[in-house]
């Protein structure tokens, strides 16, 4: 099951969405412009986010653009009748877009299947990233040294006896505090360790 959030100004459109994905037993959000979409980013895990093009002041390529600065993982649907090819590909380099679609669009089965797809994909990609964090949790926790370890977005994926301000902060080597990144095809995990073994607040 994939959540869903459903970005268009016109509210029959967003509706009949709704319901066709209600009915495969997805969870589905909406919202009417960008800006509450943003808002609703801000509190809800969102896996795929479908969007108009013309939004009232914000429009859907400004919107894709932050979805694809902020929020990585989601992924994008543009479901629009703007057919300027020029808006078009600017949309298109400027999100992490998986389909685009024009409407009148027929939501009948294979459309459906596509965005079902969608959604599974990153509900995939998200629990593999879960995994490589309790992966690397498992091996620090086993090294039985102090450690935070952070996702590059500042989000603390796990720490043990050692308090970090942030993911930007530098080594300590004097202290022996060293810090370590982790490129994965997810993003860097940057950790820090206390080498000495010693229970440390750094700040």
């Amino acid at each position: 099951m994939a959540l869903y959030l459903l970005v268009d100004a016109h509210e029959p459109t967003r509706k009949i969405l709704q319901r066709k994905l209600l009915e495969r037993n997805q969870e589905v959000l909406e919202a009417e412009s960008a800006e509450e979409a943003l808002s609703v980013l801000e509190v809800q895990d969102v896996d795929v986010i479908m969007t108009e093009l013309r939004l009232p002041q914000l429009d859907g390529v400004e919107l894709l653009k932050k979805v694809t600065q902020l929020y990585p993982l989601t992924k994008q649907i543009v479901l629009t009748d703007y057919m300027q090819l020029h808006t078009l590909l600017a949309a298109v380099n400027s999100g992490n877009i998986s389909r685009l679609m024009t409407k009148p669009l027929k939501i009948d089965e294979t459309i459906l299947r596509i965005m079902e797809k969608v959604g599974a994909e990153v509900v995939e990609t998200k629990h593999r990233k879960k995994n490589i964090g309790v992966m690397f949790n498992g091996i620090l926790t086993n090294a039985n040294r102090p450690y935070c370890l952070f996702f590059e977005d500042g989000t603390i994926v796990g720490r043990r006896a050692l308090e970090i301000p942030n993911q930007e902060a530098p080594d300590d080597e004097m202290n022996g505090l060293h810090r370590f990144e982790f490129p994965t095809q997810f993003g860097t995990y940057i950790l820090y360790q206390s080498m000495n073994g010693t229970v440390m607040k750094h700040v």
